[in-house]
């Protein structure tokens, strides 16, 4: 039976409002029925926004393979914001997915108070996951709430190798050179960085690493924590330095009305009107042949690659990283449906599936002794993409995602505020609203 929530907390309130949502998803999970057919098999419920489905098909083949008394209902949202969207509503509505991913944010706590710890699950092989990644799917009160299974981290960018060769150009090193390759490209008809900043997550990661090669690094976890004010003078520097991104053409005009998925990438830089687009680790997997993104696409015979985003601060920029992507199981699991999603846990966080998932690139290993494995048939460019990408996540020195006690909003909130200094707002101003 669904726990009824003893204090819903603000993020879920937001939702109240959805009521037609809630008539559409609440028959879609188990929480009014116990998933056992009378022939045995099991029916879990599995709400997500990734893996994409070209992804799903090869891991729940790999599982119900080796357990045809399994089925698995799998649903994915088009993003991160809908999906949180229709969770935020299965929850209010008692309807909690029997199984279902999770981001360790400032809001993490209110979707692992539904969860089981993991201790009630996966005592038997949680050492198969990375230790130092158990800290980040850890309640403030001190609970494993959730597997994590995929790492990843910012900031990168996407390029079309052809495209700068047909332009004459070199990758940019630094700021200087960031300026002069986007000025050369807008003389060439094109835009140069194609920036998502829309998507409040993507201009809070971006800022998150920016701000760390400013002052001493690290600030900005403070501020979240409330330790400074979010106009301290590092802050402000770095919000300063994120204005002239777009105020030096960088970025192209209206990037906080553009999405990062589907319109830069797919309006921008799949459709060959752009030389680049900020990202994370995880866009690696489109340099790669046999990738699901540019068959079709104005780009399908270019060669793309991937590297670090340079440094535009007083301090080298280093990676950010931390649990992209974490696998939560209901709380109200039991008997059969409990013991049919544990193997199914397994399978993902230490098993097969977490090899599968690992190898499309979609994110970097939770899981001790797993690598991507690549097809042989890959470029010379695609292959230092990946080995670029996976050296800087392993000299990361901070965490991509922020945490703070006292505004589970804290990721969107920034965001907002981000857009409004790219728009030409004071910095200054604009981070003196996020204070408590």
């Amino acid at each position: 039976m669904f726990r009824s929530p003893r204090a819903v907390p603000r993020r879920l309130l937001a939702a109240t409002g959805a009521a037609s949502a809630l008539v559409l998803l609440a028959g879609c999970a188990g929480g009014g029925d116990d998933g056992v057919a009378e022939d045995g098999t099991v029916t879990l419920t599995y709400r997500t926004w990734i893996p994409s489905l070209e992804q799903w098909q090869p891991i729940v083949d790999a599982f119900e393979a080796e357990n045809p008394d399994i089925k698995i209902d799998f649903q994915g949202a088009d993003g991160a914001s809908d999906y949180l969207s229709e969770l935020d509503n299965l929850i209010l509505a008692g309807e909690v997915p029997d199984m279902y991913g999770i981001q360790t944010t400032s809001s993490f706590d209110d979707y692992a108070e539904y969860a089981l710890g993991t201790d009630e699950f996966a005592a038997d092989w949680i050492d198969g996951v990375k230790p130092e990644l158990l800290e980040e799917t850890t309640t403030s009160d001190g609970e494993v709430k959730a597997l994590p299974i995929l790492t990843a981290g910012s900031e990168f960018y996407l390029y079309n190798e052809s495209l700068f060769e047909e332009l004459g150009l070199e990758l940019p090193t630094d700021y200087a050179s960031l300026v002069e390759v986007s000025k050369a490209a807008q003389d060439a008809g094109y835009s140069s960085f194609a920036m998502g900043a829309a998507d409040t997550w993507h201009a809070a990661d971006f800022f998150v690493w920016l701000s760390n090669q400013y002052g001493d690094g690290g600030e900005i976890y403070d501020a979240a924590a409330g330790e400074i004010p979010w106009e301290s003078d590092t802050l402000v520097e770095a919000a300063t330095a994120w204005q002239k991104l777009f105020d030096d053409g960088v970025f192209q005009q209206a990037a906080t009305s553009t999405t990062t998925y589907p319109s830069a990438r797919d309006d921008y830089l799949l459709a060959r009107k752009s030389l680049a687009m900020p990202t994370g680790s995880w866009h690696v997997s489109a340099t790669l042949a046999g990738n699901a993104e540019t068959p079709g696409s104005a780009v399908e015979d270019d060669t793309l690659g991937m590297a670090p985003f340079p440094t535009i601060g007083d301090n080298e920029a280093t990676s950010t990283s931390g649990v992209d992507y974490a696998l939560a199981l209901s709380a109200d699991l039991e008997g059969p449906k409990l013991e049919a999603a544990t193997k199914f846990a397994e399978f993902l966080a230490v098993g097969e599936g977490q090899q599968i998932w690992v190898d499309t690139l979609q994110g970097f290993p939770a899981a001790n002794d797993v690598s991507a494995e690549l097809a042989e048939d890959q470029s010379e460019t695609a292959l230092e993409s990946v080995q670029q990408v996976t050296d800087s996540l392993a000299a990361a020195e901070y965490p991509r995602k922020l945490v703070s006690a006292d505004n589970d909003g804290l990721e969107n909130d920034l965001g907002v505020v981000l857009q409004n200094i790219a728009n030409g707002a004071d910095p200054a101003e604009e981070l003196a609203t996020l204070n408590s």
